[in-house]
């Protein structure tokens, strides 16, 4: 399969002073396949040909934008990003996907919006070294439901493999530097 692709990218950075960050970035991706494509063979083994030509690419998003804002307070580091993730199309016929005649899946997974926030508080107060401190983590905040990533297929009548996106997650580590 051919296509035509283009992406557009930026990305931002600012740091009013030496305590505050701020990043920003988005992405743009146009995409067209070429030609239909060979998705199976008839009883006599002629091709069937795939509607792909003109459609987008299955599994890539044409937008994703977010942003992260940092600060530092004394020994606390402070962070909390987001990112958007726009729809995209479950197979390069961009239909829906259907099962024995019923439709069991849209032509598109949903856009989402995924929240994170972090925490670093140096140890150096508790008489150990300034690379040493305790970090926390939580990924999904508001532990939203989405489909992280699935294989995109040529055929709108094949269910695709999708892995479903990490819940809520928080981890703490001790990062001990020498």
């Amino acid at each position: 399969m051919q296509a035509n692709a283009a992406t557009i990218a930026s990305t931002y950075t600012y740091q009013p002073i030496p305590e505050a960050s701020f990043y920003v970035f988005g992405s743009y991706l146009k995409s067209k396949i070429k030609d239909d494509v060979v998705i199976g063979r008839n009883g006599a083994g002629d091709p069937i040909y795939g509607q792909t030509a003109g459609k987008r690419e299955s599994g890539a998003p044409t937008f994703t934008f977010g942003g992260r804002a940092q600060g530092t307070l004394g020994p606390v580091q402070l962070g909390v990003q987001a990112k958007r993730t726009g729809p995209r199309y479950v197979n390069d016929q961009n239909l829906p996907v259907f099962q024995s005649g019923v439709q069991v899946y849209g032509a598109k997974a949903p856009a989402y919006t995924l929240v994170d926030l972090d925490a670093r508080l140096s140890l150096e107060w508790a008489g150990l070294n300034d690379k040493t401190y305790f970090q926390l983590n939580v990924t999904n905040l508001f532990d939203k439901l989405y489909v992280g990533g699935f294989d995109g297929t040529t055929s709108n009548t094949t269910v695709t493999t999708a892995q479903i996106g990490a819940p809520r997650t928080v981890i703490g580590s001790i990062i001990i530097g020498f």
